[in-house]
Protein backbone atom coordinates (compact mmCIF):
# COMPACT_ATOMS: atom_id res chain seq x y z
CA UNK A 1 0.00 0.00 0.00
CA UNK A 2 1.40 3.39 -1.01
CA UNK A 3 1.65 6.64 1.31
CA UNK A 4 -0.65 8.58 -0.57
CA UNK A 5 -2.63 5.64 0.07
CA UNK A 6 -2.80 5.61 3.66
CA UNK A 7 -3.03 9.18 4.01
CA UNK A 8 -6.10 9.62 1.89
CA UNK A 9 -8.95 12.09 3.47
CA UNK A 10 -11.90 9.28 4.63
CA UNK A 11 -14.39 11.59 2.87
CA UNK A 12 -12.95 11.25 -0.62
CA UNK A 13 -13.87 8.04 -1.24
CA UNK A 14 -17.63 8.94 -0.34
CA UNK A 15 -17.29 11.65 -2.96
CA UNK A 16 -15.88 9.75 -5.71
CA UNK A 17 -19.04 7.06 -4.86
CA UNK A 18 -21.36 10.38 -4.82
CA UNK A 19 -20.06 11.06 -8.28
CA UNK A 20 -20.73 7.92 -9.34
CA UNK A 21 -23.71 6.79 -7.72
CA UNK A 22 -25.64 6.62 -10.91
CA UNK A 23 -23.72 4.89 -12.46
CA UNK A 24 -23.68 1.88 -10.31
CA UNK A 25 -26.52 -0.05 -11.92
CA UNK A 26 -26.42 -3.83 -12.04
CA UNK A 27 -27.00 -5.19 -15.78
CA UNK A 28 -31.00 -5.15 -16.70
CA UNK A 29 -32.46 -8.50 -16.79
CA UNK A 30 -30.64 -9.71 -14.07
CA UNK A 31 -32.89 -11.83 -11.69
CA UNK A 32 -34.63 -10.47 -8.60
CA UNK A 33 -32.46 -10.71 -5.06
CA UNK A 34 -33.36 -14.22 -3.16
CA UNK A 35 -36.35 -14.15 -1.00
CA UNK A 36 -34.94 -14.80 2.75
CA UNK A 37 -35.76 -18.86 3.61
CA UNK A 38 -37.15 -19.54 6.80
CA UNK A 39 -34.86 -19.23 9.77
CA UNK A 40 -32.02 -16.99 8.03
CA UNK A 41 -31.92 -13.86 9.06
CA UNK A 42 -29.50 -11.25 8.43
CA UNK A 43 -27.67 -9.49 11.46
CA UNK A 44 -29.12 -6.57 12.62
CA UNK A 45 -27.28 -3.17 11.15
CA UNK A 46 -23.92 -2.30 12.16
CA UNK A 47 -20.05 -4.46 12.23
CA UNK A 48 -19.65 -7.71 13.54
CA UNK A 49 -17.13 -9.75 13.66
CA UNK A 50 -17.67 -13.34 12.95
CA UNK A 51 -15.39 -16.10 14.28
CA UNK A 52 -15.53 -18.45 10.88
CA UNK A 53 -12.65 -20.66 12.09
CA UNK A 54 -10.68 -20.48 15.89
CA UNK A 55 -7.17 -20.68 14.11
CA UNK A 56 -7.94 -17.07 11.70
CA UNK A 57 -8.74 -13.96 12.90
CA UNK A 58 -12.07 -12.75 12.73
CA UNK A 59 -14.27 -11.38 10.22
CA UNK A 60 -15.21 -7.49 9.83
CA UNK A 61 -18.57 -7.93 8.63
CA UNK A 62 -20.49 -4.74 7.87
CA UNK A 63 -24.29 -4.38 7.48
CA UNK A 64 -25.54 -1.47 6.52
CA UNK A 65 -28.65 0.04 7.69
CA UNK A 66 -31.99 0.09 5.61
CA UNK A 67 -31.78 -3.37 4.05
CA UNK A 68 -35.28 -4.48 2.36
CA UNK A 69 -36.92 -6.88 4.83
CA UNK A 70 -37.12 -10.20 3.68
CA UNK A 71 -34.60 -9.97 1.22
CA UNK A 72 -30.82 -11.91 1.33
CA UNK A 73 -28.57 -8.98 0.20
CA UNK A 74 -25.37 -9.40 -2.08
CA UNK A 75 -22.08 -9.91 -0.23
CA UNK A 76 -18.27 -8.91 -1.51
CA UNK A 77 -15.94 -10.51 -0.37
CA UNK A 78 -12.97 -7.91 0.26
CA UNK A 79 -9.24 -8.96 0.93
CA UNK A 80 -6.30 -6.98 1.80
CA UNK A 81 -2.46 -6.82 0.95
CA UNK A 82 -0.03 -7.96 3.22
CA UNK A 83 0.27 -6.41 6.66
CA UNK A 84 -3.24 -5.18 6.10
CA UNK A 85 -5.85 -6.54 7.95
CA UNK A 86 -9.80 -6.47 7.36
CA UNK A 87 -10.07 -3.29 9.15
CA UNK A 88 -7.02 -1.70 7.17
CA UNK A 89 -8.61 -2.59 3.92
CA UNK A 90 -12.38 -1.17 4.95
CA UNK A 91 -10.56 1.99 5.29
CA UNK A 92 -8.58 2.13 2.21
CA UNK A 93 -11.20 1.07 0.09
CA UNK A 94 -14.53 3.05 1.65
CA UNK A 95 -16.61 -0.20 0.55
CA UNK A 96 -18.99 0.22 3.48
CA UNK A 97 -19.59 3.67 2.86
CA UNK A 98 -21.23 2.03 -0.51
CA UNK A 99 -22.52 -0.51 0.79
CA UNK A 100 -24.56 1.91 2.98
CA UNK A 101 -25.60 3.41 -0.22
CA UNK A 102 -26.45 0.32 -2.55
CA UNK A 103 -27.98 -2.08 0.45
CA UNK A 104 -25.14 -4.38 0.27
CA UNK A 105 -23.08 -6.52 2.49
CA UNK A 106 -19.02 -6.34 2.97
CA UNK A 107 -17.07 -9.40 4.72
CA UNK A 108 -13.35 -8.57 5.19
CA UNK A 109 -11.28 -11.15 6.10
CA UNK A 110 -8.21 -11.06 7.76
CA UNK A 111 -5.35 -13.65 6.73
CA UNK A 112 -3.57 -15.45 9.40
CA UNK A 113 -0.06 -14.29 10.61
CA UNK A 114 1.88 -11.52 12.77
CA UNK A 115 2.25 -9.93 9.34
CA UNK A 116 -0.91 -11.25 7.38
CA UNK A 117 -0.34 -12.65 4.26
CA UNK A 118 -2.40 -14.29 1.93
CA UNK A 119 -1.04 -17.80 0.73
CA UNK A 120 -2.41 -18.07 -3.33
CA UNK A 121 0.46 -20.37 -4.64
CA UNK A 122 0.21 -23.73 -2.51
CA UNK A 123 -1.08 -26.24 -4.29
CA UNK A 124 -2.91 -28.66 -4.67
CA UNK A 125 -4.32 -27.84 -1.54
CA UNK A 126 -4.22 -24.16 -0.14
CA UNK A 127 -5.60 -23.88 3.62
CA UNK A 128 -6.27 -19.84 2.55
CA UNK A 129 -8.85 -21.27 -0.34
CA UNK A 130 -10.23 -23.69 1.92
CA UNK A 131 -10.45 -20.84 4.67
CA UNK A 132 -12.33 -18.72 2.38
CA UNK A 133 -14.60 -21.22 1.06
CA UNK A 134 -15.48 -21.48 4.80
CA UNK A 135 -16.09 -17.89 5.00
CA UNK A 136 -17.84 -17.73 2.13
CA UNK A 137 -20.03 -20.54 3.49
CA UNK A 138 -20.92 -18.91 6.55
CA UNK A 139 -22.13 -15.43 4.91
CA UNK A 140 -24.74 -17.67 2.54
CA UNK A 141 -25.87 -19.47 5.82
CA UNK A 142 -28.65 -18.82 7.88
CA UNK A 143 -26.61 -16.95 10.32
CA UNK A 144 -26.08 -14.06 8.00
CA UNK A 145 -28.36 -14.81 5.14
CA UNK A 146 -26.55 -13.11 2.14
CA UNK A 147 -27.80 -14.03 -1.15
CA UNK A 148 -25.41 -17.26 -2.56
CA UNK A 149 -26.09 -16.52 -5.70
CA UNK A 150 -24.54 -13.03 -5.58
CA UNK A 151 -21.24 -13.71 -3.47
CA UNK A 152 -18.60 -11.36 -5.19
CA UNK A 153 -14.55 -11.23 -4.26
CA UNK A 154 -12.27 -8.43 -4.69
CA UNK A 155 -9.12 -7.53 -3.14
CA UNK A 156 -6.18 -5.38 -3.49
CA UNK A 157 -2.18 -6.52 -3.92
CA UNK A 158 -1.68 -9.83 -2.22
CA UNK A 159 -5.28 -9.94 -1.15
CA UNK A 160 -5.37 -9.24 -5.43
CA UNK A 161 -3.51 -12.17 -5.85
CA UNK A 162 -5.80 -14.45 -3.67
CA UNK A 163 -8.97 -12.86 -5.59
CA UNK A 164 -7.45 -14.08 -8.47
CA UNK A 165 -6.47 -17.44 -6.52
CA UNK A 166 -10.65 -17.85 -5.55
CA UNK A 167 -11.55 -17.26 -9.47
CA UNK A 168 -9.79 -20.21 -10.31
CA UNK A 169 -10.79 -22.14 -7.03
CA UNK A 170 -13.75 -21.50 -5.97
CA UNK A 171 -15.88 -20.24 -9.12
CA UNK A 172 -18.54 -22.13 -8.11
CA UNK A 173 -19.10 -20.55 -5.12
CA UNK A 174 -18.56 -17.03 -6.72
CA UNK A 175 -20.39 -14.80 -9.40
CA UNK A 176 -17.18 -12.73 -10.69
CA UNK A 177 -14.03 -11.27 -9.43
CA UNK A 178 -12.35 -8.33 -9.20
CA UNK A 179 -8.63 -8.41 -8.44
CA UNK A 180 -7.14 -5.10 -7.67
CA UNK A 181 -2.87 -4.31 -8.65
CA UNK A 182 -2.30 -8.36 -7.63
CA UNK A 183 0.44 -10.48 -8.11
CA UNK A 184 -0.08 -13.16 -10.68
CA UNK A 185 3.21 -15.33 -11.67
CA UNK A 186 3.14 -17.41 -8.84
CA UNK A 187 -0.60 -18.56 -9.63
CA UNK A 188 -1.07 -22.39 -10.22
CA UNK A 189 -2.50 -23.72 -13.07
CA UNK A 190 -6.55 -22.74 -13.12
CA UNK A 191 -8.92 -24.98 -13.97
CA UNK A 192 -12.46 -23.66 -12.82
CA UNK A 193 -15.25 -25.26 -12.23
CA UNK A 194 -17.41 -23.01 -14.34
CA UNK A 195 -16.80 -20.15 -16.45
CA UNK A 196 -16.50 -16.31 -14.58
CA UNK A 197 -16.40 -12.79 -15.26
CA UNK A 198 -13.34 -11.06 -14.70
CA UNK A 199 -12.09 -7.64 -13.93
CA UNK A 200 -8.81 -6.75 -13.30
CA UNK A 201 -7.58 -2.93 -12.15
CA UNK A 202 -4.01 -2.09 -12.63
CA UNK A 203 -1.82 0.67 -12.39
CA UNK A 204 0.66 1.30 -15.70
CA UNK A 205 3.38 2.45 -13.43
CA UNK A 206 2.98 0.04 -10.45
CA UNK A 207 6.74 -0.78 -9.34
CA UNK A 208 6.03 -4.00 -7.25
CA UNK A 209 3.92 -6.11 -9.74
CA UNK A 210 4.22 -3.97 -12.71
CA UNK A 211 1.69 -4.31 -15.42
CA UNK A 212 3.77 -5.74 -17.73
CA UNK A 213 5.30 -8.31 -15.84
CA UNK A 214 8.72 -8.84 -14.43
CA UNK A 215 12.40 -9.39 -15.83
CA UNK A 216 12.84 -11.07 -19.87
CA UNK A 217 9.95 -13.46 -19.36
CA UNK A 218 7.27 -11.02 -18.62
CA UNK A 219 6.35 -12.89 -15.48
CA UNK A 220 2.82 -11.90 -13.96
CA UNK A 221 1.98 -9.28 -17.03
CA UNK A 222 -1.93 -8.18 -16.87
CA UNK A 223 -2.41 -9.20 -20.12
CA UNK A 224 -1.21 -12.50 -19.71
CA UNK A 225 -3.14 -13.07 -16.83
CA UNK A 226 -5.97 -11.61 -18.94
CA UNK A 227 -5.31 -13.51 -21.79
CA UNK A 228 -6.12 -16.61 -19.45
CA UNK A 229 -9.50 -15.94 -18.57
CA UNK A 230 -10.03 -15.00 -22.15
CA UNK A 231 -9.36 -18.75 -23.53
CA UNK A 232 -11.60 -20.13 -20.40
CA UNK A 233 -14.29 -17.83 -20.79
CA UNK A 234 -13.98 -18.69 -25.12
CA UNK A 235 -13.88 -14.58 -25.35
CA UNK A 236 -12.91 -13.08 -28.89
CA UNK A 237 -9.74 -11.19 -29.75
CA UNK A 238 -10.62 -8.07 -30.36
CA UNK A 239 -11.88 -6.10 -27.26
CA UNK A 240 -13.87 -3.11 -26.98
CA UNK A 241 -11.64 -0.16 -25.28
CA UNK A 242 -12.92 3.46 -24.17
CA UNK A 243 -11.73 5.65 -22.38
CA UNK A 244 -13.50 5.95 -18.91
CA UNK A 245 -11.39 8.97 -17.71
CA UNK A 246 -8.62 10.49 -19.30
CA UNK A 247 -6.09 8.69 -16.92
CA UNK A 248 -8.18 5.07 -17.55
CA UNK A 249 -8.53 3.07 -20.26
CA UNK A 250 -10.97 -0.29 -20.18
CA UNK A 251 -10.47 -3.05 -22.72
CA UNK A 252 -13.71 -5.40 -22.18
CA UNK A 253 -14.46 -8.74 -24.45
CA UNK A 254 -17.37 -10.50 -24.05
CA UNK A 255 -17.20 -14.13 -23.96
CA UNK A 256 -19.13 -17.16 -25.69
CA UNK A 257 -20.06 -18.21 -22.30
CA UNK A 258 -21.97 -15.09 -21.13
CA UNK A 259 -18.73 -13.81 -19.10
CA UNK A 260 -17.42 -10.55 -19.28
CA UNK A 261 -14.11 -10.16 -19.36
CA UNK A 262 -12.07 -6.61 -18.51
CA UNK A 263 -9.50 -4.62 -17.70
CA UNK A 264 -8.84 -1.20 -16.90
CA UNK A 265 -5.49 0.18 -17.26
CA UNK A 266 -4.85 3.11 -14.87
CA UNK A 267 -2.34 5.76 -16.25
CA UNK A 268 0.59 7.30 -13.57
CA UNK A 269 -0.71 4.84 -10.72
CA UNK A 270 1.58 3.18 -9.07
CA UNK A 271 1.00 0.07 -6.59
CA UNK A 272 -2.89 1.42 -4.75
CA UNK A 273 -5.83 1.16 -4.78
CA UNK A 274 -7.12 3.78 -7.52
CA UNK A 275 -9.44 6.74 -6.16
CA UNK A 276 -6.99 9.51 -5.21
CA UNK A 277 -7.54 13.13 -5.98
CA UNK A 278 -5.87 12.59 -9.13
CA UNK A 279 -7.73 9.63 -10.67
CA UNK A 280 -10.89 11.51 -9.97
CA UNK A 281 -13.57 10.45 -10.78
CA UNK A 282 -12.36 6.98 -11.43
CA UNK A 283 -12.53 5.10 -8.02
CA UNK A 284 -11.67 0.97 -8.05
CA UNK A 285 -14.40 0.85 -5.47
CA UNK A 286 -16.90 1.75 -7.61
CA UNK A 287 -15.64 0.42 -11.24
CA UNK A 288 -15.73 -2.85 -8.93
CA UNK A 289 -18.82 -2.89 -7.25
CA UNK A 290 -20.61 -1.64 -10.85
CA UNK A 291 -19.14 -4.85 -12.80
CA UNK A 292 -19.07 -7.44 -10.03
CA UNK A 293 -23.43 -6.33 -8.89
CA UNK A 294 -24.26 -7.41 -12.50
CA UNK A 295 -23.44 -10.77 -12.29
CA UNK A 296 -25.23 -13.81 -10.86
CA UNK A 297 -24.31 -17.59 -9.97
CA UNK A 298 -27.08 -18.94 -10.71
CA UNK A 299 -26.03 -22.95 -9.60
CA UNK A 300 -25.04 -21.75 -5.75
CA UNK A 301 -27.01 -22.97 -3.23
CA UNK A 302 -28.73 -25.56 -4.84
Amino acid sequence: MSGAAARRPAGLVAGLLALAGAALVAASGTPAPAAAAAGCTVPAAGTPRLRVDPAWPPVDLHVPKGLPPGVRPAVVVVLGGVNQPGRAIARLTGYSALANRRHFLVAYPTARGARPAWDFASTPDDPDVDYLRKVIGVLAGPGVCADPTRVVITGMSNGGGMTARMACSAADLLAAAAPVSGGYSTLPDCTPARPLSILEIHGASDPIVPYNGKGPAHAGAVQTYVDGWRARDGCGGTPVTKALTPAVTQARWACSTGTIVENDRVAHLGHDWAGEDSQRPFSATVATWQFLSAFRNAGAGR
